[in-house]
């Protein structure tokens, strides 16, 4: 069964419970400008003028195209990794969405059986408490890491050119927790960690955005509830998966258009209208004329390639014929 982003985000937060809680949040754009005092010199003048502006206005470019790493999810960390850089250097891809089972140790990785078993089966409670125990055990873990375990993995891409923009993860289940995640993305190198996004974290996870000076990008389930989380703070941005939206029976083209400004990465997947993951340019999710409005309108929005149709899992053949299909539209 392919598995898609959405559904495992889903899947792996039922076994997280959720913190809840509230915290009052100012945009730290307003601190800026309402604190701010005449700079000193010319550069720095340009440095602030260069943070506003990278907080409030997105600007003008085109898109760039990285790798999410969740397309080679069935790789475990150890060949993960290597496989991670091949492709990215073959394909010619500088960047990646790095997800957060290729980051941390294997004995923490979800079990994809039980979680996804036939359509309709409910995992038995030995499988339940096996993956609560892992939840609890990698919880620890992030609490405890040292950062040079990320720096150490971050110089690995460094040193072939290569660079960690966004982590996909969970965000965790405590705001410690949470805090922690944003800790190891920023040490990553990474400017945005993208996930599922419960009500109830909202205000903690854009809290610990803020205080490490990165974003939070919402996977798109609930529009309506997207745009009463975007209202919450500027470090809130979307992360809308084309697929997963084209399964909802949610116009991809539509979505990206109405909500430009506030997406900061967009997964390229086709599918079917309540179907599954099919190869690029196959499915309804109006992939090229996706590619095509944000190339006419000088989107610099980042453009991950989320290859998990049937038969993809560990496949960087697949992921090479997808940055073909992508590239080919982008240089028409």
């Amino acid at each position: 069964m392919a598995l898609s982003r959405r559904s495992f985000s889903k899947a792996l937060l039922s076994n997280l419970p959720l913190a809840v809680g509230a915290l009052s949040l100012k945009p730290a754009v307003l601190a800026a400008l309402t604190s701010c005092r005449p700079p000193a010199s010319l550069n720095e003048s340009n440095r602030l003028v260069r943070s506003i502006y990278r907080t409030t206005v997105p600007p003008v470019g085109v898109p760039s195209l990285g790798l999410n790493t969740w397309s080679l999810r069935a790789l475990k960390h150890g060949h993960a990794i290597p496989a991670i850089l091949k492709v990215m250097k073959e394909t010619g891809m500088r960047n990646c969405q790095l997800l957060f089972s290729h980051a941390e140790p294997e004995e923490f990785d979800p079990d994809f059986a039980a979680m996804f078993g036939a359509a309709g089966k409910t995992p038995a409670q030995q499988q339940r408490d096996e993956q609560e125990r892992k939840s609890e055990a990698r919880t620890s873990w992030r609490l405890s890491v040292p950062m040079s375990y990320f720096e150490a993995l971050r110089a690995r891409f460094e040193q072939q050119g290569l660079t960690i923009r966004s982590y996909g993860s969970p965000f965790g289940s405590s705001a410690e927790e949470i805090d922690r995640t944003f800790l190891m993305a920023k040490t990553l190198g990474a400017s945005v960690v993208n996930g599922r996004l419960a009500e109830a974290q909202t205000d903690l996870v854009a809290a610990a955005a803020h205080r490490h000076g990165l974003f939070a990008g919402i996977q798109v389930s609930d529009p309506r509830l997207l745009a009463q989380q975007l209202r919450a703070s500027p470090q809130l941005r979307a992360d809308p998966d084309l697929g997963d939206l084209t399964k909802s029976g949610i116009s991809a083209l539509e979505f990206i258009r109405e909500h430009l400004a506030s997406i900061s990465s967009i997964d390229l997947k086709d599918a079917v209208v309540g179907g599954g993951s099919v190869p690029f340019g196959t499915g309804d999710a109006h992939m090229r004329e996706v590619i095509q409005f944000l190339v006419q309108a000088g989107s610099p929005v980042e453009l991950y390639i989320d290859c998990d149709y049937p038969g993809t899992g560990t496949s960087t053949d697949e992921v090479s014929n997808c940055v073909r299909f992508v590239r080919g539209i982008m240089s028409a």
